[in-house]
């Protein structure tokens, strides 16, 4: 997968939006297709950033004049590139014509209508004619294609000044391609350069703005700091008059990170936080008990669904690293799942005193419920035809499963042994767009029992197993069925011990941002089916992290998965 797009996955509506163009789809239509609503999503959520009080030619103004007058924008654009155009209007219509050869070509650059004042996109009524009210606009290309596409609009109407067709120059000599892949070891010192003719040149790393940097002329600014892994550096160059020229850019930091904390709580808010420190977020977050894996193993589809972190709780008080944490996030809404039983009342009012307006409950009298409820949360935001069947008096399997869930949209319905819970039988019932049911385990954790009633519940349906001797073995079974099925790779990988659940809990949101699959390890030795996946995939492996500390996976462990980063 290139580079570009895999660091910029996850369908987060993130601050900058870090990871929205990766495109790890089943098949090449479906991948189109979400390439298409990733990069519109990113680009919304790139200029939703802006303040348009700040600038001198938003519709603030009452100087306006009405000319009448077409724009012309011809230029040529990769996807690493997003081109705006801007312009102003009293109102009218507006019309656009597609001039270049590849305008019919789905891999063709496109354009959107942005409102600056309502921060939304503006929807055509005929295909390519727009009623536009009074305001501040931008005219926005982007590009799909790997390679350089050229594009020829013309846009008529009436607007309050004359349109500027003129793009700012922007020549970047480091990174010196889109997609940089420093070797193993390197510093995480990072240094930038270039030249650009833009009235005003900003440098990004990860979502968070680094440096105002010389503009124009030649600019150099080395005082970048990597993390390991993939890195997102966005350089935004503007013209007094609004024009921009955004470009995008991956640099790879192969390298191991280990995410721990004195406890499960703190490691959950250490995983909050490198998922905010790399841009993520949507000002949800997801609150589930600690010391209980069901309602957190159910939840991973949600948190992926809302572009949330996991955050456990103790069931009577938020531990203070997890206070501190949401006081770093500031969210607007929190999502408890359980009922009170497992988060109390008191957790509740916590979250409020921290200033959430928005706080509600996915409850229920039991963890089949509850994993209906979160079911029903996720196939109505998806749509998805697969669901997974994972035993819910277990949490190996669940936990691996979300490694194909969250990404792809698909419910984790907990079942027991050998037999399906009647909340789960009415969610199977009333959800007939699930035509496919992948259980996840063997049948020592999940019998044929359970298929077969799925299937007298779903006539015609598809239920199909991934299983294996142990839950090492399905762990990795279903990291090679997200690689053959679900256009998922092996350039980041998520470890967490096997025996255990706690740091695993929270790890899902993790993984699901990098469309990483999540795989289970002893504590102290690599087990033979981890080991064979990481030999087969090594040429691949740019990225790793390690869910707690020493005394969860050993030293030994993380000095041997290292050995697998080329």
């Amino acid at each position: 997968m290139n580079g570009i797009l895999k660091v910029l996955s996850s369908a987060a509506a993130i601050a900058m939006v870090t990871t929205s163009l990766s495109i790890p789809f089943a098949n090449a239509e479906e991948s189109l297709s979400k390439r298409l609503e990733e990069r519109k999503s990113f680009m919304i959520n790139h200029l939703e950033q802006r303040d348009p009080e700040s600038y001198e030619f938003t519709s603030k103004s009452s100087s306006f004049q009405a000319i009448t007058a077409e724009a012309f924008y011809k230029q040529q654009i990769d996807y690493n590139q997003i081109h705006e155009y801007h312009f102003a209007t009293n109102g009218g219509t507006f019309t656009v014509e597609a001039l270049h050869e590849n305008a019919d070509d789905s891999l063709g650059p496109d354009y959107y209508i942005y409102n600056m004042d309502t921060g939304e996109l503006v929807d055509p009524y005929d295909g390519k004619t727009f009623l536009l009210d009074r305001g501040a606009y931008y005219f926005v290309v982007m590009g799909y294609s790997e390679e350089k596409t050229n594009y020829e609009y013309t846009f008529s109407g009436t607007f309050s000044s004359e349109p500027d067709s003129v793009l700012p120059n922007l020549t970047i000599a480091n990174p010196s391609a889109s997609e940089v892949r420093l070797a193993k070891n390197s510093s995480p010192n990072y240094s930038v350069s270039g030249t650009s003719d833009a009235d005003s040149l900003t440098l990004s790393l990860n979502g968070e703005q680094e440096a105002d940097l010389t503009a124009p002329g030649t600019f150099k600014w080395d005082q970048l700091v990597l993390s390991p892994g993939y890195n997102f550096l966005t350089f935004e160059a503007m013209k007094p008059g609004g024009n921009r020229v955004t470009a995008l850019y991956s640099v790879t930091l192969p390298g191991l990170s280990r995410i721990q904390g004195k406890d499960r709580y703190q490691v959950s808010s250490n995983v909050s936080s490198t998922l905010r420190n790399r841009g993520f977020g949507s000002g949800t977050v997801i609150i589930t008990r600690g010391d209980l894996y069901p309602d957190a193993v159910a939840g991973g589809p949600l948190a992926a669904t809302e572009d949330a972190p996991i955050l456990l709780t103790n069931p009577k008080s938020l531990q203070q690293s997890v206070i501190t944490e949401l006081e770093n996030i500031q969210p607007e809404r929190a999502i408890i799942l359980g009922g009170t039983a497992s988060v109390s009342p008191d957790v509740e009012a916590q979250l409020k005193s921290l200033g959430i307006e928005e706080v509600e409950r996915i409850g229920g009298k039991d963890r089949y419920v509850v994993s209906a409820s979160i079911a029903d949360r996720v196939a109505e935001s998806w749509g998805e035809s697969t669901a997974i069947i994972a035993s819910g008096e277990a949490f190996p399997d669940a936990l691996s499963a979300s490694t194909i869930a969250g990404p792809s949209g698909m419910p984790i319905l907990l079942v027991r042994k050998d037999g399906v819970p009647a909340p789960i039988e009415n969610f199977i019932k009333n959800n007939p767009q699930i035509e496919n049911y992948i259980i996840v385990g063997g049948t020592a954790a999940v019998s044929d029992a359970v298929g077969a009633k799925i299937k007298q519940l779903r006539p015609g349906s598809e239920v199909d197993r991934i299983g294996g001797k142990d839950r090492y073995e399905v762990s990795v079974n279903i990291a090679e069925y997200a690689i053959e099925n679900r256009g998922m790779d092996a350039s980041t990988l998520t470890f967490a011990r096997g025996d255990l659940f706690p740091d695993a809990l929270s790890g899902a949101p993790l993984a699901n941002f990098y469309y990483s699959p999540l795989i289970l390890t002893p504590a102290n030795k690599m087990h033979d089916k981890v080991n064979a996946f990481l030999t087969e995939n090594s040429n691949e492996i740019d990225n790793m992290y390690i869910l707690g500390g020493t005394g969860a996976v050993s030293a030994d462990v993380e000095k041997k998965l290292n050995s697998f980063i080329k």
